[in-house]
């Protein structure tokens, strides 16, 4: 049997820099044609412990050729802990695979991402615990093996240097499985916000670990786009606070053109309706962002966009500027669905919490009572008095809301509270300012945490939230 070298498969599967691999005729035979090791065999023509299974009925394909089989129960199996962008916060339900094909490029704006599939042929795949930590069984052993973690439109491609045969093989640079901070490292959603002067989510990002060069004019290639909300609805009007020269946001979701471009949208509270900037146009155009896979996050007052039109179903809403706040947390998580448990648990692994099922809230509304099946609660306060309706406080809805799940492209999600208490009014001090994004805090805040698990689960591919996160398949 004539046996040849070949160089360079991984740059031929796009997989990157090349390694060895012996090539033969035929799986499981001595003709020419073969690109596959042949596995050495017993007494019985079976593979033996510790060969490649890639050679024994039917012909192996790339990285196939690369698995081997293990004695006594053993497989060659790769473990890690997938974060966000800043190395420390371990994320639950990212997706990791080895992938055997070149993996698609990543479509800019709104498109539909649902569960089950991602692109590269995954040969073998996980998706990470409530401690961000994954196993992967059965990887292909050898050098530069391919790895790839992604949360939607979030995606990395690493090499693993070497992955030892019949063993576990752990990762243990926690930055070598984190999400990418900037374009160079990998793909990043694009997403724009909208600032008001109650509330504060521009500054998430930045303390999620997005690199500031990713920080771009709306005319720009960076990944986070800033638009300035309507002002402070007092007798002298505050500017909501955003760096000079932030395009306003009617600009941004008075147009579904515009809104299209991105792949999520965030609206920070406002501190009022102010219906005179949402007209019927713009929250039609919202909702259709929606439908074709726009991801919305909104707060507060922007209850404004879901009590009327399609997304009025979903909940039962009772939003009014004369609405009372509610005392501080904490709340409930509805751990009743594989995500809200996995949520409960989440924060207390992350330490934004001591008590399991509880969540802390300080800016907390009261615009949003029981949620309409198949909307789902995530957060809501318990009735201690049966005059006080047991509200919602954070809800998430599939889009279009009247299709079947296998139907849907798009999330909306509200929560009834503020991130950040905006009682700040001059422009030094209110963020987002010029300083952006330098001048946000660095360290997370309990209640961030817990915005920073809904954060990454509104990025995610779209499912019924009612059953437990799906592994990809080939």
């Amino acid at each position: 049997m004539q046996v040849r070298t070949t160089l360079g498969l991984g740059l031929a599967l796009g997989l990157g820099a090349p390694f060895m691999l012996a090539t033969f005729a035929a799986c499981g035979s001595d003709g020419p044609d073969s690109t596959f090791v042949d596995p050495a065999r017993d007494e019985k023509g079976q593979p033996s412990p510790g060969s490649f299974t890639g050679g024994t009925d039917a012909p192996c394909e790339g990285l196939e050729c690369k698995q081997v089989k293990c004695e006594g129960g053993a497989t060659t199996t790769v473990t890690g802990i997938v974060t966000a962008p800043n190395g420390t916060l371990p994320l639950y339900n990212a997706i990791v695979y080895v992938p055997n094909a070149p993996l698609d490029p990543i479509v800019d704006g709104a498109s539909c991402d649902r569960c089950g599939s991602v692109s590269g042929k995954p040969l073998v795949s996980a998706v990470t615990g409530v401690d961000g930590k994954f196993a992967l069984e059965n990887v292909p052993v050898g050098a530069d093996i391919p790895l790839v973690v992604q949360v939607g439109k979030w995606r990395r491609q690493i090499k693993l240097p070497k992955v030892d045969k019949c063993v576990v093989n752990p990762i243990t640079d926690a930055n070598a499985t984190r999400l990418p901070r900037n374009k160079a490292e990998g793909d990043i959603p694009r997403i724009a916000i909208t600032t008001g002067r109650c509330d504060q989510l521009a500054c998430l990002l930045p303390k999620l670990g997005l690199d500031a060069s990713e920080f771009t004019a709306n005319t720009g290639d960076g990944r986070l786009h800033l638009y300035r909300g309507a002002a402070h609805p007092s007798s002298a009007p505050v500017l909501a606070p955003a760096p000079a020269g932030t395009p306003d946001a009617t600009s941004l979701y008075g147009d579904l053109a515009t809104l299209k471009k991105y792949d999520m949208v965030m609206l920070s509270c406002e501190c009022g309706e102010h219906e005179e900037t949402k007209p019927a146009a713009a929250k039609k155009a919202l909702y259709d962002f929606t439908t074709g896979g726009g991801r919305v996050f909104a707060s507060h007052f922007h209850y404004t966009w879901a009590d009327s039109g399609p997304l009025a179903t979903a909940a039962q809403w009772m939003g009014s500027s004369s609405n009372p706040e509610n005392p501080p947390g904490p709340y409930l998580v509805d751990r009743s669905f594989p995500k809200g448990d996995a949520l409960a648990k989440w924060l207390v692994g992350v330490g934004a919490t001591s008590t399991l099922g509880e969540i802390p809230i300080s800016q907390v509304r009261e615009n949003v009572g029981a949620v309409v099946s198949p909307t789902q609660r995530w957060v809501y306060r318990d009735r201690t008095d049966p005059t006080i309706p047991q509200s919602t406080k954070y809800m998430s809805v599939n889009t279009p809301v009247a299709k079947p799940v296998d139907q849907q492209c798009g999330k909306f999600v509200f929560a009834d509270m503020h991130l950040y208490g905006g009682d700040v009014q001059d422009q030094v001090t209110a963020l987002p300012n010029d300083g952006f994004p330098g001048t946000c805090s660095k360290d997370l805040t309990p209640e961030e945490k817990a915005l920073a698990f809904l954060f990454f689960d509104l990025s995610s591919c779209v499912q019924d939230d009612s059953q437990a996160p799906v592994v990809p398949i080939k």
